[in-house]
This record gives C-alpha cells, sequence and structure tokens, in this order.
C-alpha cells in the first residue's frame, strides 16, 4: 500500500471499553468455574471446587494502551491491586493510569491473574511460553483477548493440563477458526469465546462508524488514524 501510495486507515481503542469488559467477563468466568461447572451440571454432576475470590487479588496487566489501561481500571473498581508491564513504561503513564509498573518475571511471579493486552509484534510473539508459565505462581488465572500468537499454545494446553494455572480465559487463537481438533477445546478449566470480545451490537456500531469517518475524512482531504 505504501508503494502504491495508498492510505490505510485504523481504528485505534473505538472499542476498548468493549473489548476490556469481554476480559473482565472471562476473568469472573474462570475464577467461578463457570464453564466447568456448568458442564458437569448438564452431565447429571453436582460439583464441589473452589472458586477464586477477586477483590484484594493482584491483577497484572501486560499491555497498557486503550484496552490494557480500561482492563486496569476495572480491577481497580472491584478491589484488585493493579500493576503492569509494558515496553513503554513511564512514571507519567503510570500516575496516569493509576498503576505500578514493575519487570515482566516480577509481574509474572506475583500477579493472581496474567491479563495480556499486546499487539502481536516479534517482540511480543510467544512472549508467554514455558519459562513465563514457570515463572507465575500455582493458581494463577490466565486471560487472553490480545492475539493467539503472544501465547505458546502447547505451553499453555500443559500448565493447565499440569494443574499449574488455575485456568484461562481466551478469545484469540494459533488457529482461527479453531478446529474440533484444537487440543484446548480439551481443556477443563478454559472458558473459550470465538474471537467476538468486540461483538456486541455498540461494538458493531463503533466499528461501523469509525469506518464511515475514516472514509469520509479521506475523501474531504483530510485521512485520519492514517497508519505509517
Amino acid at each position: 500500500a505504501r508503494e502504491l501510495g495508498i492510505v490505510v486507515s485504523n481504528q485505534p481503542g473505538r472499542t476498548a471499553p468493549i473489548v476490556a469488559e469481554h476480559a473482565f467477563g472471562l476473568m469472573f468466568a474462570v475464577a467461578k468455574r463457570a464453564a466447568f461447572m456448568t458442564s458437569a451440571m448438564k452431565a447429571g454432576r453436582w460439583p464441589r471446587m473452589d472458586s477464586v475470590y477477586l477483590q484484594g487479588k493482584t491483577l497484572g496487566v501486560i499491555g497498557t494502551g486503550n484496552i490494557g489501561s480500561e482492563m486496569a481500571r476495572l480491577g481497580r473498581a472491584i478491589g484488585m491491586h493493579v500493576i503492569a508491564w509494558t515496553f513503554h513504561a513511564s512514571t507519567a503513564r503510570a500516575a496516569q493510569l493509576g498503576v505500578e509498573y514493575v519487570e515482566l518475571d516480577t509481574l509474572l511471579r506475583t500477579a493472581d491473574v496474567v491479563s495480556l493486552h499486546l499487539k502481536l509484534t516479534n517482540d511480543s510473539r510467544a512472549l508467554i511460553g514455558r519459562r513465563a508459565f514457570g515463572i507465575m505462581k500455582p493458581g494463577t488465572i490466565l486471560i487472553n483477548c490480545a492475539r493467539g500468537e503472544i501465547v505458546d499454545t502447547e505451553a499453555l494446553i500443559e500448565a493447565l493440563d499440569s494443574g499449574h494455572l488455575a485456568g484461562a480465559g481466551i478469545d484469540v487463537y494459533d488457529q482461527e477458526p479453531t478446529s474440533m481438533e484444537h487440543p484446548l477445546l480439551g481443556c477443563e478449566q478454559v472458558v473459550l469465546t470465538p474471537h467476538c470480545a468486540d461483538m456486541t451490537p455498540e461494538g458493531v456500531d463503533r466499528l461501523n462508524d469509525g469506518a464511515v469517518e475514516n472514509v469520509i475524512a479521506f475523501i474531504e482531504g483530510r485521512p485520519q488514524n492514517v497508519v505509517s
């Protein structure tokens, strides 16, 4: 597109509150064992299993852009202690968001919930793999509403099957759409959604409006949200 002089525009942050709310919902669904208990009851069982009380726990937000910063706000709203890591941390940004920036290993070692909100780049691909899961304390919950390739799926499944992770809430995958043979579908303590975090009526309206606004701006000779 650059070589042909074609303007490319995106819609940064337009559905950030909607995606963050979805991630927040996944966190609750995993913590309260909702999918596991629903499946057990449908199978005629009456399970007794400890769920996770989230107030007072530590939420580790990886990536503090539009979505990650909203996830941090939601975490604070229910009384979670929020720590964060990003590639470009700053004191000013920490004060603005009301979070404490820490080193990545510190976050992984400390957080009760690790929530991913990075874009996929060569630096973030497979950022969460065997080493990262090994650093996480037993009973950690992982939430991924960013991109599937940020997590090493094989390592995630090992961490789930071993019981090291308490569970995972996943909206994005290394293969989309997933096949019936995808190994995550065989894990018990997972809540899975099909890359639909912003697919609410409000989210669709915001995306459609943003596309129209970008087109109008281009036609009027003032391109906006241009991807460099």
